[in-house]
């Protein structure tokens, strides 16, 4: 398959470019600065350029067959990030009839307890969750085949291999 991976460089989207080639696909990481991802690899492409900028995601998108939105606001950064680029997606995956959507996001739920959800989530980072409120809105109404992935959180370490699903919650203890 061939697949861009936007947010190439950070430290999910990185995991997801290094999974999908080890998978023999063909990727497009999609990074803000070349010299962030670090990689060589045969079967990647590396696509320089700003989420936010029409002409950079036509041209990451351009005969793809899948997109990953690995796409985060960083500190500073214009926070309506992930829902102001994946519109843009959105409208350049339909052009161009790219169909299968994924994308990494936050956990409605984080079961991190009250620190988290009473005073950090909405004194900290309430301006990011509504963004990525946004985010997931539109990719609801886009009419793409589309999958939502919101890990409550990403540690550092080996693959387990193990996976727990939780619907409409997050899964006890989740890591």
């Amino acid at each position: 398959m061939k697949v861009v991976v936007f947010g190439a460089s950070g430290r999910t989207g990185r995991l997801v470019v290094e999974q999908a080639l080890e998978k023999k696909h063909a990727v497009t990481a999609f990074v803000r600065d070349g010299a962030s991802l670090g990689l060589e690899h045969p079967k990647l492409r590396v696509e320089v350029g700003d989420a936010l900028d029409p002409a950079a995601v036509v041209r990451a998108i351009a005969g793809q067959e899948a997109v990953v939105s690995a796409i985060g606001p960083r500190s500073g950064q214009n926070q309506n990030v992930c829902s102001e680029s994946i519109q843009l997606i959105i409208a350049e995956m339909k052009r161009q009839g790219a169909a299968r959507l994924l994308c990494i996001t936050v956990p409605e739920d984080s079961g991190t307890g009250f620190l988290f959800e009473q005073i950090v989530r909405p004194l900290f980072l309430k301006d990011v969750y509504a963004d990525k409120e946004r985010q997931e809105a539109a990719i609801h109404k886009s009419g793409l085949d589309w999958t939502i992935v919101r890990p409550p959180i990403l540690k550092d370490g080996p693959q387990t291999g193990g996976y727990r699903l939780a619907l409409g919650s997050t899964p006890t203890g989740g890591w």
